[in-house]
């Protein structure tokens, strides 16, 4: 047999009616579904986390105790005027905004209903300080602010929010370790998959060896197998992938105008996930090539 011909040729070896074939197929699509998934988990952390670190990170709240009986609401108005003077006077301070009835209201509708009426409620005033200096200093402005205004606390985010970024990069860090153990996964099922085929087309490899053809010509017939079945379980994963995308984000509509945020990837994560596809192609060929050529030198 000449090589050179015999190169164009896929009819030597029954790959396609191969058994390990539906074995492959199954696998790689579930590998690229779980992959889709960790990576997108992993995107979609992040860019939660910078929303929550960009937000809280340049400002705070400062809650005002609700009005007594002995007070009017003109004494409560000089009150609240006197703190939002004290932080506009504070360096570093942007401006100063008074969170609105309509606006707690909004807040307070998904514990309390919407036809509960804020008002008949013994509730804080909220003032929403803005900073433009990242090293405000937040004991200092709280001290101060217990002298001037003991009826006014700051709400520091920055502790909790240090908690949840903890939380945060230990969800990124399991993100990471599942890619890590799904590609190894991957690797390791071609390569068996491919050592078994091997086993099986024994005889007609050794025959194709007496014609003539070298073991680079067998493992280039594994490889096209490996890239076709890659790629089109990789279709296949990553459809799945975002139909369970859809699926959580229309779960998660109703929440995601609170901490949870937009649920959605943006262009340029999905293009990174459009591309797990010839990726997985590209693993499946590499790894049938190689386990072909060494398990060839071992046998024959």
């Amino acid at each position: 047999m000449n090589n050179k011909v015999s190169l164009n040729r896929h009819d030597e070896l029954p790959l396609k009616h191969d058994k390990a074939n539906l074995f492959l197929e199954i696998m790689m699509a579930i590998t690229v579904f779980l992959f889709a998934v960790a990576l997108s988990g992993y995107f979609l952390v992040s860019a939660l986390t910078g929303n929550w670190n960009t937000s809280v990170k340049g400002s705070l709240t400062v809650q005002i105790m609700p009005a007594t009986e002995t007070l009017t609401e003109e004494e409560q108005s000089l009150r609240i005027n006197k703190v939002i003077t004290y932080f506009e006077n504070l360096p570093g301070v942007d401006k100063v905004l008074l969170v609105s009835d309509k606006q707690m209201q909004q807040l307070m509708s998904p514990w309390l209903g919407e036809t509960t009426d804020i008002n008949d409620l013994p509730l804080p005033k909220l003032l929403d300080v803005y900073l433009t200096d990242e090293d405000f200093d937040y004991q200092q402005a709280s001290s101060g602010l217990k002298e001037v205004a003991p009826y006014a606390s700051v709400n520091n985010h920055r502790l909790w929010l240090h908690r949840l970024l903890q939380l945060a990069d230990s969800v990124k860090s399991l993100a990471w370790a599942i890619l890590l153990l799904v590609l190894i996964v991957c690797v390791l099922s071609v390569f068996y998959a491919t050592c078994t085929s091997l086993g099986i087309h024994k005889d007609i490899i050794e025959i194709l060896h007496i014609m003539g053809a070298t073991d680079d010509y067998v493992a280039k017939q594994y490889a096209y197998r490996g890239l076709k079945i890659g790629f089109f379980s990789g279709l296949v994963g990553i459809v799945m992938a975002f139909c369970a995308f859809a699926m959580l984000s229309h779960v998660a509509s109703d929440m995601e105008q609170g901490l949870i945020g937009d649920l959605s990837l943006n262009p340029l994560h999905k293009v990174m996930l459009l591309l797990l596809p010839p990726a997985t192609a590209l693993i499946c060929m590499l790894t049938s090539y190689f386990a072909v050529k060494r398990t060839l030198r071992k046998i024959m």
